[in-house]
């Protein structure tokens, strides 16, 4: 009987938050994260912006990278050429515009909700991207160096996985790869210095826990590839199946 009543009580605590949650959507109607226009429940960005931010634009089909239409996009000359070793990519956007905006304020604490978004527009992507039976998929957030703890930009790439996680229900992990040296700003050199720049700058710290995984490597913004290239090459030597990259916009050293 005492179980029974334990359970009466809190479906009706449930029922009050809920009731509670309706007056508030009543009295502070959702607004967009983005244009600040009402919202659906539940919804973080209105429909409009939900199609600004979720871009079909041509793109290599490996590494999202824009192309014209006239090229075929199985792949590109850049694949070809720097034969890297992660096998898809998938992106939102470019990173013009408003996306650009966007991924600039998100490196800020204050725009938590806009970083949030744009993680469950990530995710649903990734809710369609084909898994692998026999190797389940692993979310890892590109690692900043421990330095970064002192500066007042978020973590960003950490973040984002966090909001993937909570959405689809993937595992992350944190911690089996670190960044074992700092690293010059990727934006300040050229594409050859980028490679030069990211070569063995990062240490997988538990092989165990990525052996047999589909990784998914996520970050705000993919422009070189050199990053991502060596963390791939890096997880594939430690075991990973495949490595694939999420990030919110694919930039192409264009503005």
């Amino acid at each position: 009987r005492n179980e029974i009543e334990v359970v009466v009580i809190a479906m009706k605590q449930l029922a009050g938050a809920a009731r509670f949650g309706m007056l508030l959507d009543l009295l502070y109607p959702p607004e967009c994260v983005w244009c600040q226009t009402p919202a659906d429940l539940n919804q973080r960005l209105c429909s409009t912006c939900n199609s600004r931010f979720l871009s079909n634009y041509y793109r290599c089909q490996k590494c999202a990278a824009p192309l014209p239409r006239v090229l075929p996009n199985a792949d590109c000359s850049r694949c070809r050429s720097a034969k890297w070793r992660f096998t898809h990519v998938v992106a939102l956007a470019t990173y013009r515009g408003e996306m650009r905006r966007a991924v600039i304020m998100m490196k800020r604490s204050r725009f938590e909700p806009l970083r949030r978004a744009m993680a469950e527009l990530l995710a649903e992507q990734l809710r369609s991207e084909p898994t692998l039976p026999d190797h389940p998929p692993l979310l890892i957030p590109v690692p900043y160096h421990w330095s970064h703890a002192f500066s007042t930009a978020t973590n960003t790439a950490e973040l984002l996985a966090q909001g993937i996680a909570a959405r689809i229900g993937w595992p992350i992990d944190r911690s089996a790869v670190r960044r074992s040296r700092k690293t010059s700003k990727q934006g300040m050199l050229s594409w050859a210095e980028r490679k030069i720049n990211v070569r063995h700058a990062f240490t997988v710290r538990a092989p165990a826990r990525v052996r047999g995984h589909q990784v998914w490597l996520v970050d705000d913004v993919m422009t070189s590839g050199a990053t991502t290239a060596e963390l791939a090459r890096q997880l594939l030597r430690a075991g990973a199946a495949v490595v694939n990259v999420a990030v919110v916009a694919r930039g192409n050293g264009v503005r």
